[in-house]
C-alpha cells in the first residue's frame, strides 16, 4: 500500500492561479482540490478530442501531475517538482494542438 505524499504536492489554490487560460479550441474548467481540465470537444460527442488533465500530485513525491488524454486514449503522465514548471509545460501542450489543428 503507498502512502500519501500529500506534503510535496502543489497547493491546490496556488496551482490553479498559476495555470494559464484556456485559449483557441480549448475550454478549462476549474474543479475543487486543484484539479483543471482543459479540454476540445470531440465531433462525435463520446470523447474529447484532447484533453489535459492538471491536478496536485499526493501519490508520488511530486508537486504536479499532468495527464493527457486524444479521443477515449490516455496518451501519457508527466510530473513535475514544481507549479512554475507544469505551467510551461501546459502553455506548450495547448499551443502545440491549436497549431496541430490549424495545420
Amino acid at each position: 500500500m503507498s502512502t500519501l505524499q500529500a506534503d510535496t504536492a502543489a497547493d491546490p489554490d496556488r496551482l490553479v492561479e498559476a495555470l494559464p487560460p484556456a485559449r483557441g479550441a480549448w475550454e478549462r474548467t476549474d474543479h475543487e482540490g486543484g484539479i483543471v481540465e482543459y479540454v476540445i470537444a470531440g465531433d462525435d460527442g463520446v470523447c474529447t478530442a484532447a484533453k489535459l488533465v492538471v491536478r496536485p500530485d499526493v501519490i508520488e513525491e511530486t508537486a504536479v501531475r499532468l495527464d493527457r488524454k486524444r479521443d477515449c486514449t490516455d496518451v501519457g503522465t508527466d510530473r513535475f517538482d514544481d507549479v512554475a514548471a507544469a505551467r510551461e509545460t501546459v502553455e506548450r501542450e495547448l499551443s502545440a494542438v491549436l497549431d496541430g489543428i490549424e495545420a
